[in-house]
């Protein structure tokens, strides 16, 4: 903080404004690095000496730019909304692309993290602020089994939203959802 001084004026105080302490507030230097500049202020206790007081013109504080940088702006609606068809669209080609030749074994549940990763990469591409990804792909044997999935999230309608794509060959099936949950 920068103060600036131009003039000091003494003035008298009568006895009846006499005060043994009076606190004095200092401003720590990680006052830029903080949230809130009143975790930062420490209360100093100081004495008077005499009844002479000096009065000064208004200070004048330098703030850094740094500051107006870290405060948190809450949205509660997103600027653009998540589109779910261009989701659908992404997650098909991927998942159709990788899967076209593969035959179930073990190794797909490597397979189902590798299109997790990459599903969740192409959709960040398309640059929705503010948003939360949450891809889920599940592989299985496409051979007598039945398989139930099911999901359960507390969001607002209005802007979280999710996708699902399913894919079957002659070996396997599987299960891509995908959440966008808009944080505020």
């Amino acid at each position: 903080m920068v103060y600036l001084h131009k003039k000091e004026e003494r003035q008298w105080k009568g006895p009846q404004e006499k005060s043994k302490t009076t606190k004095r507030w200092k401003t720590s230097k990680e006052d830029g690095q903080r949230k809130s500049s009143t975790s930062s202020q420490i209360p100093i206790p100081r004495r008077c000496t005499s009844t002479w007081t000096t009065t000064k013109e208004p200070r004048v504080q330098k703030f850094s730019s740094n500051r107006d940088e870290q405060l948190i702006h809450y949205q509660t609606i997103p600027e653009r909304r998540f589109s779910t068809d261009q989701a659908y669209e992404i997650i098909k080609q991927i998942v159709d692309e990788r899967l076209k030749t593969v035959e179930y074994s073990c190794s797909c549940s490597i397979i189902s993290k590798e299109l997790s990763d990459s599903i969740k990469t192409a959709i960040k591409k398309l640059l929705y602020d503010r948003y939360k990804l949450v891809c889920y792909v599940a592989i299985g044997q496409l051979k007598d089994s039945v398989v139930n999935c099911s999901s359960r999230a507390i969001w607002s309608p209005t802007s979280d939203t999710f996708t699902e794509y399913i894919y079957k060959n002659r070996s396997l099936f599987a299960v891509c959802i995908l959440f966008a949950v808009y944080k505020e």
